[in-house]
């Protein structure tokens, strides 16, 4: 099967120096149909503005190895690369060598190679890294959803656990007169409520974010009762059970 490479009219065989295309003189003579010997004129014209290495290499025979699709001749032979075939041709402005140019830059110089089996592995390992990035930015997201929604159930027992305890030690424990003072009892827990209500900007204790928990439990334990209702349980607690 043949491999030859569509150019403008002409049809190419590729040439690689290093795993990279490059084209020669009569390559470019050819595929833009001027007389044999304009590129190498051309170049040598302008010799000055070009560099080896990157613009064009003088591949002599020691180097055969390094190169595919061409037989080095004993003279050695002058490869250019894509950087420097645009520089030599930009004095061809007529049609042809705009479609010509459009096609070696798009077709030919841009050959996709096979990944060898480092390269795909490395491939691999970086999708998993990136898909393992993903997950985690994912599962911090969901952490942070998660902590920023209202309490549920566990944090709402919490809560109401801690404001029994509190209530209980205000009101100077279960078997007090306060206590067993249904009315009393209720107004303490509504104060204690109302406490932490107040401290969050609520109106209702179970719009308190699950990452708030902790710090509504130290707002109880730390709630004190009003002046006027500590004295009602204490003047309560004082009177004889008869």
């Amino acid at each position: 099967m043949s491999n030859l490479i569509k150019i403008g009219n002409q049809e190419l065989a590729p040439k690689e120096f290093k795993g990279q295309r490059v084209v020669t003189f009569k390559d470019i003579d050819l595929v833009h149909e001027r007389p044999d010997g304009t590129a190498d004129r051309n170049f040598r014209e302008n010799i000055k503005r070009f560099i080896e290495g990157e613009d064009f290499v003088q591949a002599s025979r020691s180097l055969s190895d390094e190169i595919r699709g061409l037989e080095v001749p004993n003279r050695g032979i002058t490869l250019i690369t894509e950087q420097g075939y645009l520089m030599l041709v930009k004095s061809f402005t007529d049609d042809l060598a705009w479609k010509v140019q459009r096609d070696l830059v798009n077709t030919y110089f841009k050959v996709k190679k096979p990944l060898s089996a480092i390269e795909q592995l490395q491939l691999t390992q970086q999708a998993i890294l990136e898909v393992k990035a993903d997950v985690d930015t994912v599962n911090q997201d969901l952490q942070t959803f998660k902590l920023d929604m209202p309490i549920l159930g566990i944090e709402c027992d919490r809560i109401t656990a801690a404001v029994k305890r509190k209530g209980v030690n205000c009101l100077g424990g279960k078997e007090s007169n306060a206590y067993q003072d249904s009315s009393l009892r209720a107004r303490v827990y509504s104060d204690i409520y109302g406490q932490l209500k107040r401290e969050f900007g609520l109106t209702s204790y179970k719009a308190i974010k699950r990452c708030q928990t902790d710090m509504a439990v130290s707002i109880i334990e730390a709630y004190e009762l009003p002046f006027a209702l500590e004295e009602e349980i204490n003047d309560l607690n004082a009177q004889m059970v008869m």
